[in-house]
């Protein structure tokens, strides 16, 4: 036999079958305790004898004992195998008590939803690492279409390789100033907005198009004098008595209320539907499930169910 300098081809399995080889009193007996053949155990020996280019054990017609290289290397692969098993149910173990989920979701649902659905999950999985997207629609579907993401709370994607469960729907309300002559709370119809500018977020959000939507279903033509990317600046220059704006209910948790007036319309009545999307066929881990349960339970303490979503 000959050294062939690397023997970094023997499998930590192969170290299995020689240690357990080494440690029965025959071939049979050892590939009993293993479950596999001899002939089976026998050709992992050659294997092993030919990599390291040395004879592992002496054979007779009778008994097959360890040559010196052959005990050298049972002791070694007894703790070799030991200790990667040993590793792995420490993986294991640990997997199961800090598992890794990652969510993708709208700001305004970081926001307003999320809170209660992690310290949910805490409940079961307190050890949990838990990643966090917040971001707007189309890359919160993509985060979880490219696997990146377990799950997504967001409204329904287009196309079939995601599965969608609806969660209810939040109505899109006024924002104004307090002293706004349009501030109050009884529904307002949307054709009441002309007069006044208007604070539009940028065309690239979801909230953009359904005000867009609205407006142009009230036959409504309103330019708006304000453009911004962000939720938060928009409230601040609604407070500020610079303009309105019209934002779904849940990202009211996005800005201090404190300033601002907040006043629900119709006519036409718009809704935003929201879900859970998932990867279709795909059954999520059981920490992801558990996070998934909490975003429901958190949709329902705020009065949110998919009762309430509008229709498709």
């Amino acid at each position: 036999m000959n050294y062939k300098g690397d023997v970094m081809n023997i499998t930590i399995r192969q170290l299995e079958v020689f240690a357990a080889a080494a440690r029965a009193p025959s071939f049979t007996q050892a590939a009993g305790m293993l479950g596999i053949s001899q002939p089976a155990l026998s050709e992992t020996i050659r294997r092993i004898e030919q990599e390291l280019g040395v004879r592992l054990f002496e054979r007779t017609t009778r008994k097959v004992a360890l040559t010196a290289d052959g005990r050298a290397l049972a002791g070694l692969a007894e703790e070799v195998v030991r200790d990667v098993r040993s590793g792995l149910r420490d993986i294991a173990e640990r997997g199961a008590r800090r598992p890794r989920i990652a969510i993708a979701l709208l700001p305004s649902i970081a926001s307003a939803i999320l809170p209660q659905a992690v310290a949910g999950l805490r409940a079961q999985y307190p050890e949990a690492e838990v990643s966090v997207f917040d971001v707007l629609h189309e890359r919160a579907a993509a985060l979880v279409e490219e696997g990146v993401a377990d799950l997504a709370v967001t409204m329904r994607p287009v196309g079939d390789t995601l599965a969608f469960e609806p969660l209810g729907a939040d109505r899109m309300h006024l924002i104004t100033s307090r002293g706004h002559p349009l501030a109050g709370r009884t529904p307002l119809a949307w054709a009441a907005l002309a007069p006044f500018a208007f604070v539009a977020l940028a065309r690239t959000t979801s909230v953009r198009r359904m005000v867009d939507n609205a407006m142009a279903a009230a036959d409504l033509a309103l330019v708006p004098r304000y453009e911004v990317e962000q939720i938060p600046s928009a409230v601040a220059l609604v407070a500020s008595g610079l303009g309105i704006t019209a934002l779904p209910e849940l990202t009211f948790a996005m800005f201090p209320r404190k300033g601002v007036a907040v006043r629900p319309l119709q006519a036409p009545l718009v809704a935003r539907g929201l879900g859970l999307i998932t990867r279709a066929g795909r059954e999520l881990s059981p920490a992801a499930a558990a996070l998934a349960a909490a975003v429901r339970a958190a949709f329902r303490a705020a009065g949110i169910t998919p009762g309430t979503a509008p229709p498709r």
